[in-house]
Parts: C-alpha cells; sequence; structure tokens
C-alpha cells in the first residue's frame, strides 16, 4: 500500500496521480506491492528531520527512512526484509515541496518529470542503497537509471 500524506499548503498535488506514479515506479523497482509512506512537507520540516537524524541543520530535498536495517547491502535487504513480520515495509520519504519547486524553477525542470527521479532516488535508499563512496554513488545511479528506464520503457508514465 502506497500512504500519501501532504503536510504542506504552497502546492496542490494531483495525489491520485502521484500515487499511481509511485505505483508504477514500485513495480519497475521489483518492488511491487510492498507498502511505502511518502509525506510532502514544507521546508521547516525537512530541515528539522535533517538537523535531527543527519546533524545537517538546513533542507533538502529528500530524506529516506527505511523501515528496515539501513546497513543491510541491497542485495540482503530483500531477504532480511521478508524475514520479518511486517517484511514487506520499505519506509517513508520526506520531500520538502518549497525547495523542489526552487530546483525546478532554476533548473527550468517541470515538477512532474523531476518527482520520478526523486522518487526513484528516495526508493533506491529505502532499498539500502547510498552514495557516501563513489563506489556505492555508481552502484545507486545505475539501480536508479535502471527503473527509471523501465518506468519510461513502459509507457505508462502517468503525466499531472
Amino acid at each position: 500500500m502506497v500512504l500519501i500524506v501532504n503536510q504542506q499548503q504552497r502546492l496542490w498535488l494531483p495525489l491520485r496521480c502521484i500515487h499511481r506514479q509511485l505505483t508504477e515506479l514500485l513495480d519497475c523497482s521489483g518492488y511491487g506491492g510492498w507498502d511505502l509512506g511518502v509525506h510532502f512537507v514544507d521546508n521547516q520540516r525537512i530541515q528539522q528531520l535533517n538537523h535531527q537524524y543527519r546533524m545537517k541543520d538546513r533542507p533538502t530535498d529528500i530524506l529516506s527512512f527505511p523501515f528496515h536495517d539501513a546497513n543491510s547491502s541491497p542485495e540482503s535487504f530483500r531477504r532480511q526484509a521478508l524475514l520479518t513480520e511486517d517484511g514487506r515495509n520499505l519506509g517513508d520519504i520526506f520531500l520538502a515541496t518549497p525547495y523542489i519547486l526552487d530546483h525546478c524553477r532554476i533548473n527550468n525542470e517541470r515538477l512532474a518529470d523531476h518527482l520520478p527521479v526523486l522518487f526513484t532516488h528516495g526508493l533506491c535508499h529505502l532499498m539500502g542503497y547510498d552514495h557516501e563512496l563513489d563506489e556505492d554513488y555508481l552502484a545507486m545511479s545505475k539501480r536508479e537509471k535502471e527503473i527509471l528506464q523501465k518506468y519510461h520503457h513502459k509507457g505508462k508514465v502517468v503525466p499531472f
């Protein structure tokens, strides 16, 4: 189940379209049917979370909080998750809408085009990928590209 929580008021969000988009991306990642929480928040809230959990006192675009051990490798993640009672829960993703809108404006990018990239990035973090080291960055980037290629190849890109 995909649960979307809109806690920001700056932008109207097409929640049904976003839900379909997230469902498609989960399918493309091999995690169709898994639970996922997606929270749209303001810059203040994301800054609080970033400070509390990453010791970085500034806003960011996205934060991911995996339900399962964040230190497990992507290869062992699925095995570990399926062994627990609440196994099919990926975790939660928080997105700062104002921060993302500023990024889109600065880069002349549409929100509808940028969100799947952010969702995929967050999903990869929930699956155990990170980008702290160069080799980890390359592995995560490769996985993100695979998921997005499947998503676009299926022709089921959900427009806003």
